[in-house]
């Protein structure tokens, strides 16, 4: 609540703006102005983390930000073709910190901080510059070739699919499965032997018939004797599209069904989170059993640019959720920790908008797909 009026005292009638991306902006400048280093300094060592650690994964946040508002303006000059973000879903960092880089994931379209932080693991990867190929629908775009914005990575083992109705569960299940049966059969693995999968989702995804019977297979399997490791992350923002999730869903349904085993953790703020997190992908890699992480999150900015959610959400509400920006909580840690001061952060959140900008443009310089047969041409060694 605090952080609510510090935003509104601050904005006052601009918190009208119904372009909610130049207010989420906004508010995170504003806010961070006001951060003062406190006399007893945090220690990150109590939560599990140290400076670097942090400090990583508070970058990687700020440039799936970046990605995003990036992604807003440039859509107004036809050199961005896809404006769904990941902001508010930002606290996926420590996921991709957590697991590691040879762990299958199957990830849904909020999940920008993931493939930053996870990015990490290969210097050599530039994760802002091969998303920009993906947003421009670029033929050099290193997940696709430019048919789709979609998360992908060959080096990353992120395996790139569309995720609007959990498709990709399943996928997921038979992964882990199939990791399994390559140890038993000795036939040898791309990954290691103790590798999970990863699999991400969010909350009104839960419901689809698809997801339930993915959770479904694993339990089976799991109850059965049958090693399943997939780590199901629900990435719970409270609303699907323009439909609330009714309160407290997610956990009545999933926290005491047998064999799925019920982690919860805070995506909004990474001191909390990060153990929690680290918990449930521990029991996931070493007992080789299913896991349900529920990990709360929020949905800032709409759906996606062309979501007007000024028509279906009251601006109070809107507000509310935006004072949960997980950048917000970030910026206070870095500073309560005396890692970084106010001006130091603002610094490094302009240095990532102009990275963002700068690689956008260089990626609308590639050249597109324009042309049917380009598009259907990885389908063609294939076709009968």
């Amino acid at each position: 609540m605090a952080i609510l009026n510090k935003i509104k005292k601050s904005l006052g009638k601009k918190s009208k703006n119904i372009n909610r991306a130049q207010v989420v902006d906004d508010n995170f400048k504003t806010y961070v102005k006001s951060l003062k280093q406190p006399a007893k300094l945090l220690d990150l060592t109590e939560y599990g983390l140290d400076e670097q650690a942090f400090m990583e994964m508070f970058t990687s946040q700020i440039m799936s930000r970046q990605l995003d508002l990036m992604a807003r303006a440039l859509r107004l000059e036809n050199k961005v073709f896809y404006t769904i973000g990941s902001s508010g879903h930002e606290g996926s960092v420590m996921l991709g910190r957590l697991t590691r880089h040879t762990d299958p994931a199957f990830l849904h379209y909020r999940s920008g901080g993931f493939m930053m932080e996870r990015s990490r693991h290969i210097p050599t990867i530039d994760p802002i510059y091969d998303t920009c190929l993906s947003f421009a629908a670029s033929q050099s775009d290193p997940a696709s070739g430019g048919r789709h914005k979609v998360w992908g990575s060959k080096d990353l083992w992120v395996l790139p699919q569309t995720s609007t109705i959990a498709s990709h569960l399943p996928k997921a299940v038979g992964t882990a499965l199939g990791i399994e049966l390559g140890k038993r059969s000795h036939s040898g693995l791309p990954v290691p032997d103790d590798s999970i999968v990863v699999c991400n989702f969010g909350d009104a995804s839960s419901n689809h018939s698809t997801a339930q019977g993915a959770f479904n297979a694993a339990a089976w399997a799991s109850y059965q004797g049958l090693d399943v490791p997939v780590l199901f992350i629900c990435e719970d923002n409270g609303i699907g599209i323009s439909v609330k999730t009714p309160s407290g869903w997610i956990e009545k349904n999933y926290k005491h069904r047998p064999v799925l085993q019920y982690f919860y953790a805070d995506g909004l703020d990474l001191a909390a989170g990060f153990r929690q997190v680290q918990r449930a992908v521990n029991f996931c890699r070493y007992e080789r059993k299913p896991v349900f992480l529920h990990f709360k999150t929020t949905r800032l900015m709409g759906h996606a640019g062309t979501d007007f959610e000024v028509d279906y959400r009251k601006l109070d509400e809107l507000e509310a959720e935006e004072a949960k920006d997980p950048l917000l909580k970030s910026a206070k840690i870095a500073v309560d920790a005396g890692i970084m001061a106010a001006s130091d952060i603002l610094d490094l959140y302009q240095r990532m908008h102009k990275r963002c900008m700068e690689s956008a443009y260089k990626a609308d310089l590639q050249r597109r797909i324009t042309t049917v047969d380009e598009v259907i041409r990885p389908l063609a060694p294939y076709s009968p």
